[in-house]
C-alpha cells in the first residue's frame, strides 16, 4: 500500500454484495438485477455500465452488430428510465461493428453509430469513455457540436476518455473546443490524417482540456517545430506522453528536458551504501551533456550485492493531522514495491469505471493525483520510431531527475562525424546506458522498452550492401568486438532490482550463437534474482512485509524475417568501409579457411559474452574519491588538456574550464584506451565533454576524470579494408525463437528456470 486509507474507509465495511460482484458471470448480471432492490443497485451498474462489450458477452455475433445497435439506440432507449441510461459509461467500438454485413454500408453505419455521437449527452447523461479505435466508418466530427445538457450540476456531463486513433477522418482544427470534450484525462488522436501544429494552436491546448493528463499522438508526421509548440502549450500538465514513430530529433529531448519534467528531484544520498550517489563538483555542466556529475559507489552498489537492495523504501512521515498528502515541494520516490501506475488506454479505461461502480465520485483527480510524490510534469515517455541518437537518450535520462516511471525508446541512432558516417554503414544502439538505469539515477523506472543491446551489447546494423541477415551477422561478430572494447558493462537485473518490466526490441531472427547466449544468460541472471528475492522473503520474521520483486515481466520482440539470400553477402560488398583489421587477431586471416574463420568470429564473440556476464560493477571507489577533479585516479602517462566550455555551451551560462583525460602515452594499454588516444587526436572528435562512468572506468579510464564522449564512442565504429570470408557463418545460424523455447524446456524444474512472464514476439511491420 503506498498511502495509508482514510478513516472512513478504514472503518467502514463493504456489503457482501460489493465483494461477489466482480465474481459473478456477466451473462448473471440481469437475473441478479431483478431479484430486489439491494440486487438492483449492485448488477444493474454492472450490466448497463459498457453496453457493447456487455452485448458481445452474451454472445452477440459481429456481423449482427449494426442491427442491434439500431434497435438498441433508436427503438429499445426509447423506453428506458433516465436513471437506467445514466449507468451507461463507456461506449466501446473497437472491434464493434467492423464486419460487412448486409445493413453494413457507409450510409447506413454513419446514420447508426456516426450521427448517434450528435445526441450522446442526450441518450447517456453520464457516458465518461468513447473509445473508436481504428473504426473504419465512424466518424468523430460530430461530436464538436453537441449541446452538454447537465442532468445533475455534482457531476460533469461531458467525455474523460476519448480514443480516435487509427481514425480515417480528419479532424477539424477547432475540434477541441467543444464542452463535451473540456474535462477529457486520456485522449488518443495517433495516425489520424492531416496536421497536429495547427489543432494545437486552435484548440489541443490547455485553455480548452485544462484536465487533460495523458496524450498519445503516435505517426502524426509530427516534426520539432510542432513538438515545441506542443510542449510549450502543455508544460507540465501531463504526466504521459507517447511521441512514437514521428520525425523527432534531439532537439525535441532538450525541449522535453526544458519544458515537460519537473525540475524537483528524486535522486537523493540516503540510499549511497546500496546505490551509491552521484557528486556534482562545482555544480557544472553542458548542454550538450547535462549535468557533469560522478558516480561515487559504495562497498556494495557498485556490484548489486548489498543485502538491503530488494527492500521497499519506508512510507514518508506526514506531520500534522491538516496534511493528508506531501506538499509540492516534498519531492520523495516510489517505494518500489507498489504497483506500478499504468497509462495503456485498458487501464485507464478500467479505473475510471473501477470508480464508478464503487460508487466514487467521478473526478479527474482520481487520476492525475500522484500520491507519491505530487509533483507535476512527465512520468510515462515513449519516443520509439524517432530520429533520436543514444546521445539524446542518455541526455534525457540524466537530466530527468529520476521522474519517469516508463520510458519507451526502442531505437538509437549512433551518429558519426568521420568519414564512417558518408557510408551506407548506419548502426543502432543504446551502449554505455546501464548505469542510468540504476536506481541512482532513475530512481521511480518501472518499465522499460529499449533496444537488446542495452543486455546484448549487439547493435542493430543496416546496409545498403548487406542483407538483413547478413548485417546480423556482421553486428554480432565485427561489430560487437568494437562495443565490447568500449562498453564493458552490460545491464543486468540487479542493476535495478525497482525495474518490473522489460521488453527488448529489434532482436534478430537468427544468430550464430552470442546473442543467444546474451539472452539466456540474462534469463539465468533473472532466475537468481528471483531466487534472491524469495530468500529475503524466507528470512523475513515480519509477517506480510513487502520486498522488491525485481523483474516480473520480460519481452522479447524479434524482427520480422526476410527470406535468407543464397549468398549470405554479394559479390559488390564494400568491405574497405565496413571492416576493421584490428578486429581480428589473426595476422592471416584472409589466409585462413572459412571454416577456420566461422569458428574464430563465434568463438571469440561467445567467449566475450562469458566474461561481460562477470562484470556487471564498477570499480569500488568510495574509499578515495572525492568531490574535486583533484582525486581522479592517475596513471603513469596519462594526458590531461584544458578544454575550455563557453557561456552558449554552458548548462548554466557561466564560462569555465576543464581538464580533460586525452588518452595514455604509455604503450601496451587496454584496447579501448589506444583507441580512445588515437580518436582525442581528431579536432572534429574533441565534443561532448562528460565524466568518466563506471563503464569508462571498467575500460581504462582514470577515475573522476572527464572525457569527450563523441571520442569515445567512435570506437564502435569499424573501418579498414579487411575483407574476411564470413560465408561459412551461413551453416552456424540458428533460430533465436527456437532457441529460446529449447532454453526453457531445458530449465524447467530446475533452479534455472525463471518462474516470470517471458514472450516472445514477432514484428509484423
Amino acid at each position: 500500500m503506498e498511502s495509508l486509507p482514510s478513516y472512513e474507509q478504514a472503518t467502514t465495511a463493504p456489503h457482501w454484495l460489493q465483494l461477489v460482484g466482480p465474481y459473478v458471470l456477466t451473462t448473471d448480471w440481469r437475473r441478479c438485477s431483478r431479484v430486489n432492490k439491494l440486487f438492483y443497485q449492485q448488477f444493474a451498474p454492472r450490466l448497463w455500465l459498457d453496453p457493447l462489450v456487455t452485448a458481445r458477452h452474451h454472445g452477440l455475433h459481429p456481423n449482427d452488430d449494426l442491427a442491434w445497435y439500431c434497435r438498441f439506440v433508436y427503438v429499445h432507449l426509447n423506453s428506458v428510465r433516465l436513471m437506467t441510461r445514466e449507468f451507461v459509461r463507456s461506449l466501446d467500438f473497437r472491434n464493434f461493428a467492423v464486419v460487412a454485413s448486409g445493413l453494413y454500408s457507409t450510409d447506413a453505419s454513419e446514420r447508426a453509430i456516426s450521427n448517434s455521437f450528435k445526441h450522446l449527452p442526450t441518450l447517456f447523461p453520464r457516458l465518461v469513455c468513447l473509445l473508436v479505435d481504428g473504426h473504419p466508418e465512424l466518424n468523430p466530427e460530430s461530436l464538436a457540436w453537441v449541446d452538454v445538457i447537465n442532468t445533475d450540476r455534482k457531476t460533469p456531463n461531458s467525455l474523460q476518455l476519448l480514443d480516435l486513433a487509427n481514425c480515417p477522418h480528419h479532424l477539424n482544427a477547432n475540434f477541441f473546443r467543444s464542452a463535451y470534450l473540456r474535462d477529457l484525462v486520456y485522449l488518443d488522436i495517433s495516425s489520424l490524417p492531416g496536421s497536429i501544429s495547427q489543432t494545437v494552436k486552435a484548440s489541443l491546448n490547455p485553455d480548452h482540456v485544462p484536465g487533460l493528463r495523458v496524450l498519445k499522438i503516435r505517426q502524426r508526421e509530427l516534426d520539432d517545430s510542432s513538438a515545441r509548440i506542443l510542449l510549450q502549450r502543455f508544460g507540465r500538465q501531463l504526466w504521459s506522453l507517447d511521441l512514437s514513430n514521428n520525425k523527432l530529433t534531439d532537439a525535441t529531448i532538450d525541449t522535453l528536458i526544458r519544458m515537460s519534467f519537473s525540475s524537483l528531484t528524486l535522486r537523493s544520498d540516503a540510499h549511497f551504501h546500496i546505490e551509491g550517489k552521484l557528486i556534482s563538483p562545482g555544480r557544472l555542466g553542458t548542454i550538450e551533456y547535462g549535468p557533469l556529475e560522478f558516480l561515487m559507489e559504495s562497498k556494495e552498489s557498485s556490484t548489486f550485492v548489498h543485502p538491503m537492495r530488494y527492500f521497499p523504501d519506508a512510507p514518508p512521515y506526514i506531520c500534522g493531522r491538516s496534511h493528508q498528502e506531501l506538499q509540492e515541494w516534498q519531492t520523495v520516490r516510489c517505494s518500489g514495491a507498489g504497483p506500478r501506475r499504468c497509462d495503456d488506454i485498458d487501464s485507464v479505461k478500467s479505473h475510471l469505471l473501477a470508480d464508478l461502480l464503487g460508487q466514487q465520485p467521478v473526478s479527474t483527480s482520481s487520476l492525475t493525483h500522484d500520491a507519491r510524490s505530487g509533483q507535476g510534469g512527465l512520468t510515462h515517455l515513449s519516443i520509439s520510431g524517432n530520429q533520436i541518437t543514444s546521445a539524446g537518450v542518455r541526455r534525457l535520462l540524466r537530466c530527468t531527475l529520476g521522474r519517469l516511471e516508463h520510458f519507451d525508446c526502442s531505437v538509437q541512432h549512433i551518429s558519426s562525424i568521420t568519414s564512417n558516417a558518408q557510408s551506407s554503414l548506419r548502426i543502432s544502439g543504446l551502449f554505455g546506458t546501464s548505469h542510468l538505469i540504476r536506481p541512482v539515477f532513475s530512481s521511480n523506472l518501472r518499465h522499460l522498452r529499449v533496444h537488446h543491446s542495452l543486455v546484448t551489447n549487439i547493435p542493430t546494423v543496416n546496409s545498403r550492401e548487406l542483407s538483413q541477415r547478413a548485417a546480423a551477422v556482421f553486428a554480432e561478430t565485427v561489430v560487437r568486438e568494437h562495443a565490447q572494447i568500449a562498453y564493458p558493462q552490460v545491464f543486468v537485473p540487479d542493476t535495478n532490482p525497482r525495474l518490473s518490466s522489460l521488453t527488448l526490441t529489434h532482436i534478430p531472427t537468427h544468430s550464430i550463437g552470442p546473442l543467444i547466449l546474451a539472452l539466456t544468460n540474462f534469463l539465468d541472471l533473472a532466475s537468481s534474482q528471483q531466487h534472491a528475492v524469495e530468500k529475503v522473503l524466507a528470512s523475513s520474521t515480519q509477517r506480510g512485509s513487502k520486498v522488491v520483486r525485481g523483474l516480473q515481466y520480460i519481452r522479447l520482440e524479434l524482427l520480422s524475417d526476410e527470406e535468407l539470400p543464397t549468398a549470405l553477402f554479394d559479390d559488390d560488398v564494400d568491405f574497405d568501409q565496413l571492416l576493421d583489421p584490428a578486429s581480428f587477431t589473426n595476422d592471416n586471416l584472409d589466409e585462413t579457411s572459412g571454416d577456420a574463420q566461422a569458428g574464430l568470429l563465434a568463438e571469440n564473440a561467445e567467449n566475450q559474452i562469458g566474461r561481460e556476464t562477470q562484470v556487471i560493477g564498477s570499480p569500488k571507489m568510495s574509499e578515495t574519491a572525492g568531490n574535486s577533479q583533484s582525486d581522479i585516479w592517475q596513471h603513469s602517462g596519462d594526458v590531461f588538456i584544458v578544454h575550455r566550455v563557453e557561456a552558449p555551451e554552458s548548462w548554466t551560462g557561466n564560462v569555465f574550464t576543464l581538464k580533460v583525460w586525452t588518452g595514455s602515452e604509455v604503450t601496451g594499454m587496454s584496447p579501448a584506451v589506444s583507441k580512445y588516444t588515437a580518436n582525442v587526436q581528431d579536432p572534429k572528435l574533441r565534443k561532448n565533454v562528460g565524466p568518466a562512468m563506471p563503464h569508462h572506468v571498467a575500460a581504462g579510464v582514470p577515475y573522476g576524470s572527464y572525457i569527450f564522449y563523441t571520442a569515445w564512442d567512435e570506437m564502435i565504429f569499424p573501418g579498414g579494408n579487411a575483407k574476411p570470408n564470413l560465408q561459412p557463418l551461413l551453416a552456424l545460424h540458428k533460430d533465436v525463437a527456437v532457441a529460446i523455447k529449447e532454453y526453457r524446456a531445458q530449465t524447467r524444474g530446475t533452479d534455472r528456470y525463471w518462474k516470470g512472464k517471458l514472450e516472445l514476439v514477432r514484428d509484423k511491420r
